[in-house]
């Protein structure tokens, strides 16, 4: 039986040391998946916070999965590789984030509030609800750490002491009421207001949602989403202090989920 979610999200607003690994939109493409979970285990300092920025799913890389072969099986791999993911980082005492997207937002429409007509309104996502719910089927036990892994995600990380604000697609300048525009889904929807205004804003914003082919760098504004989906090539945002580098890593030839 589909439960709704009935935990309020709430974001958290510590103070944080300044050392940051930012990881954008993923959308179910495994082969890049495996590389980053690589990075954060065998390169990246215990000591650096690991923020996901949201866009998990739908769009992902086709394959086998017990032999039944699923034109989305990155979806479904993707999100099961992070929800072990986020249990080593707790095992170990690492902090790893993740934000929500706008994609998460169709899954909890579809599978939390039983709005089922969402696969008429975007059809893309036929193909990873065909495997999640083989999934379900499959393995009972790995519908709860689905939903579970839902209930956890923020919708931004705010990092006052530092002035970094981590947020899926952006803010509208206008309003300075962050949770206000949770309520109103802009976090997790706005391009241009936020991309073309030249207000001066009150952090710098990293945001993902948005594709560029070269990452999107402003003096208040970084946004990281390649496109990965439909590109060869991911990035990814190392923060220290002040300083900052771009991570990019390649789509393999021959990988296969």
């Amino acid at each position: 039986m589909i439960k709704k979610l009935t935990t309020l999200f709430h974001p958290l607003k510590q103070s944080a040391s300044c050392r940051y690994l930012v990881i954008p939109d993923l959308h179910g493409t495994y082969s890049i998946y495996q590389q980053v979970e690589h990075y954060i285990k065998k390169e990246c300092e215990p000591d650096r916070t690991i923020i996901f920025l949201g866009d998990y799913l739908d769009r992902g890389e086709s394959g086998e999965i017990d032999s039944v072969f699923y034109k989305d099986a990155g979806s479904y791999l993707v999100l099961r590789d992070l929800i072990s993911l986020k249990e080593w980082a707790k095992e170990q005492g690492r902090e790893m984030l993740f934000l929500r997207g706008n994609h998460e937002l169709f899954y909890e429409a579809y599978y939390f509030q039983d709005d089922y007509d969402i696969k008429n309104r975007y059809p893309f996502l036929q193909h990873s609800f065909d495997c999640f719910d083989a999934m379900f089927q499959k393995e009972p036990d790995f519908y709860n750490a689905f939903e579970k892994f839902f209930q956890d995600l923020l919708p931004y990380y705010l990092d006052r002491k530092n002035r970094y604000l981590f947020v899926h697609a952006g803010i509208d300048p206008r309003q300075k009421d962050l949770d206000q525009q949770v309520d109103d889904e802009t976090l997790y929807w706005i391009r241009d207001p936020f991309l073309f205004s030249k207000k001066k804003l009150d952090y710098t914003v990293v945001f993902g949602h948005t594709p560029f082919y070269a990452p999107f760098m402003k003096a208040d504004k970084i946004g990281l989403d390649s496109g990965v989906y439909k590109r060869n090539f991911f990035r990814m945002l190392q923060i220290d202090g002040k300083d900052s580098r771009i991570i990019t890593l390649h789509k393999k030839s021959h990988a296969s989920v």
